[in-house]
């Protein structure tokens, strides 16, 4: 599992996370902590419009240690405060790895951030197609992308 071992606070990942969205082009972030899941919104101008993402995270349930044994409430607390380290730091680089791709010019941002567009319903389009993306997955594209209004 990745950085299970870390030892960066959450908040220092929150401020890297923070310093990466205002050096691309953010205009405000939100941080989340909503147990089990971590993350954040952001809001991000591209070519002068304005895009709403949110980028969540699932922290493993920490009831139980490695071998299955229930955790004392002193383990239990300090397992879930090293889970959130790690999700916070898994967050962190998936963002700059989204940066990075994007800054070099290999991928354009608004391909990158597609899953993560918070639509008017307040759902992620990734909310909406990930339930249905193996019938998706044989549909007509005609059909499938439409107009794209109404």
């Amino acid at each position: 599992m990745a950085y299970e071992s870390t030892e960066v606070a959450v908040s220092k990942s929150q401020d890297a996370i923070r310093k990466l969205v205002y050096a691309h082009k953010g205009t405000g972030l939100m941080l989340v902590s909503k147990p089990p899941a971590e993350g954040f919104e952001a809001f991000i101008e591209l070519e002068k419009a304005p895009y709403h993402i949110r980028i969540m995270a699932t922290c493993k349930d920490q009831k139980r240690d490695r071998n299955g044994y229930l955790r004392n409430a002193g383990g239990l607390a300090k397992a879930i405060e090293q889970e959130e380290r790690r999700v916070w730091r898994v967050l962190y680089w998936h963002l700059k790895a989204m940066f990075e791709a994007a800054d070099s010019g290999v991928i354009d941002l608004r391909n990158i951030i597609m899953p993560y567009v918070v639509l008017r319903d307040g759902l992620t389009l990734a909310d909406h197609i990930q339930p249905r993306m193996a019938k998706l997955m044989t549909m007509d594209p005609g059909r499938l992308l439409g107009e794209g209004e109404g």
